[in-house]
C-alpha cells in the first residue's frame, strides 16, 4: 500500500485488490493529497509530490483517518 502513496502517478494493482478496504482508503488518501497539492498550487506554492504528501500527512492525516473510520464504522447494537 505504501507504494501507492510514493508516487503521484497511477500505480497498477491486481484486480482483487480493488475490493480491499485498505486499498480503497489508501486511494482516498492519495486523492486528498492530490487536492492539497492543487490547492497549494492555486495559492502560488508549487509543491513536489513528496512535499505535498509529507505536509498533508503531517497536517491532515489523523483527522482524515478518524473521519473515514467513523464513516465506515457500524453503530453498536
Amino acid at each position: 500500500m505504501r507504494q501507492i502513496l510514493e508516487t503521484e502517478q497511477y500505480v497498477q494493482v491486481p484486480p482483487m485488490m480493488l475490493s480491499d478496504p485498505f486499498y480503497r482508503i489508501t486511494y482516498l488518501i492519495k486523492e486528498e493529497i492530490r487536492k492539497y497539492k492543487w490547492i497549494e498550487g492555486e495559492n502560488g506554492r508549487e509543491l513536489t509530490w513528496e512535499q505535498a504528501r509529507n505536509e498533508w500527512m503531517k497536517l491532515h492525516r489523523e483527522k482524515y483517518e478518524k473521519f473515514v473510520m467513523e464513516t465506515l464504522s457500524f453503530p453498536e447494537e
